[in-house]
């Protein structure tokens, strides 16, 4: 199980469809929703480079099994909706716009208080991941894929090489 970054293709047809959002006579609501929605059913997509400290203990608390309700992934670099919103204020040329979504999709898996009060420091409390490693992809309309034979195994190692218990 491995991810790479889109090809050339794919990105190109992400892009036309972008264009079409963009020039569309949709509200700015409805056009944020549907790129949203193209992007997230790609595996790629919201890929997780880190974990919180946290985060980790809760999983291994729960004998690393999801647990729902606990966690979720958080655009900490910059909120999904603000690399939305410049991608609507002008129509961005191919590479720029590449540069920018691809820069601003990632995510670290956080509690859910975490998540809510923005109450993690990423050079103190985040852990990092190889997002192409694969874990924690997409899910197909929100959250991620976690599977305790995959991921869950995957966190048990993270927990005894960071000393988490």
């Amino acid at each position: 199980m491995s991810l790479s970054k889109p090809n050339e293709d794919i990105k190109k047809e992400i892009y036309e469809l972008y264009k079409a959002v963009f020039k569309s006579s949709l509200k700015k609501n409805h056009k944020i929703k549907i790129l949203r929605n193209i992007f997230t059913y790609e595996p790629w997509s919201w890929r997780v480079v880190g974990i919180s400290k946290k985060a980790l203990k809760e999983f291994a608390n729960n004998n690393f099994k999801y647990k729902t309700g606990t966690f979720n992934r958080d655009h900490c670099f910059q909120p999904a909706i603000t690399t939305m919103d410049k991608m609507l204020k002008s129509l961005m040329p191919y590479e720029e716009w590449w540069t920018w979504f691809w820069d601003n999709d990632k995510t670290v898996l956080v509690t859910i208080t975490e998540h809510n009060k923005k109450s993690y420091n990423f050079k103190e409390d985040i852990i990092p991941i190889d997002w192409k490693l694969g874990y924690f992809q997409c899910g197909e309309a929100i959250g991620f894929k976690f599977r305790k034979k995959n991921e869950g195994k995957f966190l048990e190692k993270l927990a005894k090489e960071y000393k988490v218990k």
